[in-house]
Parts: C-alpha cells; structure tokens; sequence
C-alpha cells in the first residue's frame, strides 16, 4: 500500500520513493492504542479548532487533531486507524490539516502552546514514522528547531546565521566513539538546512534499502532525513509554503524506538520556551513514546541576562537569536526521564572560553559562506579568525556532557545546573577532536561508507 498522499513534485521524489521501500507496519505502542481508542468517541474537527483558540488542549486531544493531519498525509494511517474521521474528500482533508498545523503555529507564536499539547502531537506523529530498533541500548541525537530568528549586526537589516551546529555537533560525537544519530530537513528560514549541509559535506542521504538503514544505525553515525522517515512533514513543504508547528513536532520525532535510551540536545527558536519542551520529554517517556534519557533544550540568545532571568519565559523568547549555545550567552533546560531539573544560563566561560568578539562567529545567510564556515569549523580553527571551531567545540561539548557526564554530577542532580568543571573537560575533549582532524577523518570515512553502501543497492 502507498503511504504517501502529497505531491511535492519532482524534487523530493527521492525521499518519498525512499519512504515507500523504507515503511514497514509496526503497531501502535500502548499508550498510542489507548489514544486511538478515545479517538473513535472523541471531538470533531470542529470542536478541536474551537477548543485550541479559547483553551490549552488535553495530550489526548492534541494527540486527535494531529490524527486529523496524517489522515491528510498517509495513506496507510488513514485506512488503517483514521477511518472514523469525517472525511471532508482530498481537498478538504488537506486544507483541514494545514488549517489544524497553521492554528497550532499561531498558538505557538501566542506562547501559548504547553507541554501537554506538544506530547500528544509528538505521540501521534510517531505512528507516521519508521522506528529502528537497529539504534541498540543507546543513542545522542543533535537536532534544532530552525527558524531562529538570527541576528542583525551594526544595523544591517539582513539576518546573520552562523554553522550548522546540531548537525556537526553529532559527527563530532560520532568521531569520540559515541552512538550518534542526526535528524533534519532542507532549509527553511537558514540558507542551509541540515539535509543541504550533510549533502554537501558529501554523504549520501537517499538509500532505499532497509537493510542498509539497519547496518548504518547500527554503526557510530546515522543521519535520517525527515522526508524520506514521515509523511507529516509533507505539510509544510506543500506550496505555498509557509511555516507550521511542524518545525517543533519534526525535530522530536526521529525514528527512534522506545528500546533505545533517547539522550537529545534540541535548540528552540524565539517561539518556545525551552522549559516547555524539556517538560514535553518528560511526559513523552512517562507515557513509552521514547525511553527518554538526559535532555538539554537550548535556546540562544543575543545578550547575556542573569541567571535569575533563565526561567522568565517572557524574557528569554524575546532575546532568543539561536537555536544552539550562543557566544553571549544561553538558556538551557534540563530533563532527565520523569524529572525536570531546572532553566540555567549557559555561557562561553562556563565551558572555559572566551569570545573576543562574539558577533564573528555570525555570517551572512547565504549558502556559499554557510557552507564555508562549516568547512572552517571543521578544519580545527588553524585558520580560524571567526572563532568558528571553538563555537562548535562549545556546542558539541554540551552534547558530551549529556552521555558522559550528567548522570554523574551531583551539582545537576541538586537542581544547580550543570558543573562547570565538566563542561570544560567535555569542552576540550570535543576541541583536540576538532583541531587534531579527528571528526574531518571520521567525516571522510562517512562519506566513503554511504557511496560504497548506495553502490552496493544500486
């Protein structure tokens, strides 16, 4: 049976013809079955826009309207479990669902949308997804938001970005020995999305064949585009084009399964506060949507506050600039399983650096000089005047922490934040990785693999 339902025409029939070979029937977990169950008697579509604009929704009902948007997306989804939906025909079935996304995005925008609702759409999109049980004992997944609002320097109207942080952050950990996967996308307020950037760098993303996605997660490094693994994200790439609540429902869905223990550094933009999604993770593993391990949720800003302003969440959405560590400085909540454990500031010196000028690190948002500044901050800052490589170093060393160190720092678990002591050591680990070519050796071994496996389907 053909999953899929949207056209997006014939640039992304690579990724769709992937997902078709790739999508293999798995039942819905527990807690899933029991939402769609309480789906067959639940609300209408209606009834669910007019209680999303007046209310927060409950996780069942959140988990139900997005029911409503992969009926519009995947076909096998809807014969399956969506037969009892009013049908509005494909038309209206599709415009229903990007109506649903849409009003989900402005009650985002409005600092409106909670934890709860957040985890019933997680759950739901997870039935979409091909889950891997490949992936082992354990796995640290980078991913960011997108749609950072950036930055604007000496007055210049143009938006400034800098490298593609989660998605080198992950090949640094993958060189260091660690289980490492990267979800993403194409571009969508940056130049260069995550999938243009592991491209570009050379790996070869489209592999139809689910054997070969099996031996990759297996190894130290897997990166899964988002078209090729769901349907949902079909939505928001359907012209015209605009923004939806997909760019926080799509980094939380990688195709992991609940046998695998989820350690995750995820980046928010200027829209979510990061307490939130911290929360959502801890709900996410209560119910065995993921087996939710150690949780960094970061949000950069473009100014330093005091550490007192970390849980404003008010004040931390209006400086917001980054989805990853900033070089002024950051807000970044923790969750570990059930528990939350607190919003702290982040800042360069707590990972032991300094940032002598911290808007260098920005560049135009034009692809050719993003390109260049993750080769620059790859190449282990020889070259370096922007200070691109320790940025990166920074952000990979939060990673680190997360799979080596904060199970073990009691300075976390009393609620204080992470030790900055350990942060620096995570800091110079993923540093000497940097400058002695490690990850650029450990990235051309990648790039090897994935032509010799795609040689080997095709």
């Amino acid at each position: 049976m053909r999953i899929t339902k949207i056209d997006l025409g014939e640039f992304y029939q690579g990724k769709v013809r992937m997902r078709e070979v790739l999508h293999e029937a798995r039942e819905p977990l527990p807690s899933q079955r029991a939402m769609l169950e309480q789906l067959k008697q639940g609300s209408s579509y209606i009834d669910l826009v007019k209680a999303s604009m007046r209310r927060d929704l409950s996780m069942a009902e959140a988990f139900a309207a997005t029911c409503f948007v992969l009926r519009a997306s995947n076909g096998y989804l809807a014969d399956r479990y969506f037969a009892d939906l009013a049908d509005f025909g494909p038309i209206g079935n599709c415009m229903a669902a990007r109506e649903m996304l849409s009003g989900l995005a402005m009650k985002e925008a409005w600092g409106n949308l909670r934890a709860e609702e957040v985890a019933g759409m997680v759950s739901a999109t997870m039935l979409d997804v091909m889950r891997l049980p490949a992936y082992g004992e354990r796995v640290l997944e980078t991913c960011g938001m997108g749609g950072d609002r950036g930055v604007q320097m000496n007055g210049n109207a143009s938006t400034r970005k800098t490298v593609n942080a989660s998605t080198l952050s992950a090949l640094t950990l993958a060189s260091l020995g660690y289980k490492t996967a990267k979800h993403g996308s194409y571009s969508n307020t940056s130049q260069v999305g995550s999938t243009n950037a592991i491209e570009r760098l050379g790996l070869v993303v489209d592999i139809p064949d689910l054997a070969v996605q099996e031996t990759m997660a297996k190894g130290p490094f897997h990166y899964t585009d988002a078209h090729a693994w769901k349907t949902l994200h079909d939505m928001s790439h359907l012209q015209p084009m605009r923004e939806t609540v997909n760019h926080v429902i799509g980094p939380m869905t990688p195709p992991i399964g609940p046998e695998t223990r989820l350690d995750k550094v995820l980046g928010v933009n200027e829209k979510m506060d990061p307490a939130t999604i911290a929360e959502a993770y801890t709900i996410l593993h209560k119910y065995g949507i993921f087996h939710v391990g150690n949780v960094a949720v970061v949000c950069g800003l473009g100014q330093r506050i005091d550490p007192h302003e970390a849980g404003q969440s008010r004040r931390v959405r209006d400086l917001a600039v980054l989805d990853e560590l900033s070089p002024f400085c950051s807000a970044v909540a923790f969750a570990s399983g059930e528990t939350c454990l607190g919003t702290h500031v982040l800042s360069p010196s707590d990972f032991g650096i300094t940032f002598r000028d911290p808007s260098s690190i920005f560049v135009n948002n034009q692809k050719e000089e993003i390109w260049e500044a993750n080769q620059i901050a790859l190449s282990g800052g020889r070259e370096d005047p922007r200070q691109l490589t320790e940025f990166l170093a920074m952000n990979a060393a939060l990673a680190l922490y997360l799979v080596e160190a904060m199970d073990r720092d009691d300075q976390m678990l009393a609620g204080r934040g992470p030790s900055s002591d350990l942060l620096r050591a995570c800091y110079g680990r993923c540093f000497a990785a940097l400058r002695e070519g490690r990850v650029s050796q450990f990235l051309q071994m990648q790039v090897e693999l994935t032509h010799r496996l795609n040689g080997k389907v095709a």
